[in-house]
């Protein structure tokens, strides 16, 4: 019941102070890793980039109308994705699953014709599943030579997230469809061990989602 009323209540609230909301489905392709961010000399990362497709959903509130020259407006988004780094030398892996969390101010300005342009920025929580993180038919710590004590991760993460994109109202007026490159940047390490590892993305991410106008009261 309690968790009734705070939907209800944040259903009010968003109505009564934005000038539109969005909400709808994605889906991504792209790379995770693993860097050691104490590193000094050569590459942070600590393997080849682990690629996966990652399917979410979004929530996006304008607080001004988006058709308008310039519009803020805030990005909810939740992720399922699979996060790790490949060996460089054989065929093991570190790999996990993240359910993400993440919280995003928008900046959008139109480009004539119902398509837009928009950049987010902000942070996520990552919630970690980390039983049996590493698969390999070697020893962790030969297939990953800048490993120098096994992984031992965390159930969560936090990180910078961002995203450059485009997208366009379709359907009279119902739809907006959107493409966008993205990614994300450990802020709080992911090891409870000795050494600073976190891990970093970069993907492109395809979606659609649904238009409802609302009135604002002020």
């Amino acid at each position: 019941m309690n968790k009734k009323l705070l939907l209800l209540f944040f259903f009010i609230i968003q109505s009564a102070f934005s000038q539109q909301f969005e909400f709808g489905v994605n889906l991504s392709y792209g790379f995770t890793n693993i860097a050691n961010s104490r590193i000094s000399e050569g590459r942070a990362v600590i393997g080849d980039a682990l690629w996966n497709i990652n399917e979410g959903i979004s929530v996006l509130y304008y607080f001004s109308d988006p058709k308008a020259s310039a519009a803020n407006g805030i990005h909810f988004e939740f992720t399922n994705s699979k996060r790790g780094s490949k060996s460089e030398t054989t065929n093991g892996e570190y790999s996990f699953k993240a359910k993400s969390l993440n919280l995003n101010y928008r900046r959008s300005g139109t480009l004539g014709n119902n398509f837009r342009i928009y950049a987010d920025m902000g942070f996520g929580y990552n919630f970690i599943d980390n039983v049996n993180i590493y698969k390999g038919n070697i020893d962790e710590l030969t297939a990953f030579e800048k490993v120098n004590q096994n992984l031992t991760i965390k159930n969560n993460e936090i990180t910078f997230v961002f995203a450059l994109g485009a997208d366009k109202v379709i359907l009279k007026d119902k739809f907006v469809v959107f493409f966008e490159v993205n990614g994300d940047a450990g802020i709080t390490k992911i090891n409870e061990n000795s050494g600073s590892y976190r891990t970093q993305s970069f993907g492109l991410s395809t979606g659609i989602r649904y238009i409802v106008k609302t009135t604002k009261t002020y």
